[in-house]
């Protein structure tokens, strides 16, 4: 599948099709500029850091969503997530040494069922309770690439080095978080469940998050697109002989 992907990816640039906003900024991040079929091959995948924002139990009936975008950021978890332009709150007691909502949620009004039948909202006035709150997760690339551990440290804390991945997962009712839907190889390749999205920075010149984010991925959806101008490219050469 991943040759595949990069024999797509080249097929699109040869056919001199214009990619969506922010496209480029995924070639270049995800695989390196330039780089051969066989480089990414070896390489894969994403180059900076992984993000996973995994909704976790506040999305209802099990159908879990979220977004995974590659940032080139290295450093501070905090600083990393921010470049990304993560919408991060954290607590009126603590302000981010403890996160609280993560791309607005759980909203002030969204209505969390915890497992003994009683529900709450989170005002993020003091620290989330240990039943109700975003558990953060971590993918070493030099120590278990492709095993997520749970983090005993803050985002203010956790330092992230190239090719690590970071995930953020809404827990209720479970005493050691929830660990991300997907596996932290399958989110450096963007390959996604149906319903989430895959983001990246574009625009950010100053990498402090500040320029617009455009969703490149959704589902398995640019691969049938890569795969039909692969197809559409390789009946023009059959034409042109």
């Amino acid at each position: 599948m991943r040759r595949i992907a990069v024999a797509a990816l080249t097929a699109v640039l040869a056919l001199g099709l214009a990619p969506a906003a922010g496209a480029a900024d995924v070639a270049a991040t995800a695989s390196g500029p330039a780089r051969t079929a066989s480089d990414g091959q070896t390489y894969g995948g994403c180059l900076g850091v992984t993000i996973v924002v995994d909704h976790g139990d506040l999305d209802a009936d099990g159908q879990r969503g979220g977004v995974v975008q590659c940032e080139p950021t290295t450093g501070r978890a905090l600083d990393v997530l921010q470049a990304a332009g993560v919408k991060l709150e954290g607590t009126a007691a603590m302000g981010l040494a403890f996160v609280c909502r993560v791309e607005g949620r759980p909203a002030s009004d969204e209505i969390i069922t915890l497992p003994d039948g009683s529900t709450r909202t989170e005002s993020c006035q003091r620290t989330p309770p240990a039943n109700a709150y975003w558990s953060l997760w971590i993918a070493d690339w030099d120590a278990q690439p492709d095993e997520w551990s749970y983090a005993s440290a803050g985002v203010s804390d956790v330092q992230l080095g190239a090719r690590d991945a970071i995930a953020l997962v809404y827990a209720v009712g479970r005493d050691s978080g929830l660990a991300p839907l997907m596996s932290p190889e399958k989110a450096r390749w963007l390959e996604l469940p149906n319903g989430w999205e895959g983001r990246v920075p574009a625009g950010d010149e100053d990498g402090d998050g500040s320029g617009s984010t455009v969703a490149v991925y959704a589902g398995g959806a640019l691969l049938l697109v890569l795969a039909g101008a692969a197809t559409m490219l390789a009946l023009r050469r059959r034409r042109a002989r």
